[in-house]
């Protein structure tokens, strides 16, 4: 089993897995936290790289390092300067 992949599941139920016979109750709860977390990390990471691939293929990705902007498209840049923008 990869660590993270599966929740831990309901503590009740945890306590009493195969794995955690013979270990006090100290090193199963430290046990248990370690995977909740590790699983939520999981999630975590997993629900962020959906986002950003449907933000691609909904063309909402992130600005490629090698675009530019065009002053001329901002109506307050003129000649390379910015004009009355606070105005």
């Amino acid at each position: 089993m990869i660590l993270g992949s599966n929740p831990p599941g309901p503590w009740q139920f945890y306590v009493n897995r195969a794995d955690n016979k013979g270990l006090s109750i100290a090193e199963i709860k430290s046990k248990y936290l370690m995977e909740q977390f590790l699983f939520e990390q999981q999630m975590n990471f997993v629900m962020q790289q959906q986002l950003l691939m449907s933000q691609q293929a909904s063309g909402g990705g992130l600005v490629s390092p090698s675009s530019t902007i065009d002053p001329s498209e901002n109506n307050y840049v003129e000649n390379n300067y910015i004009d009355n923008y606070f105005e």
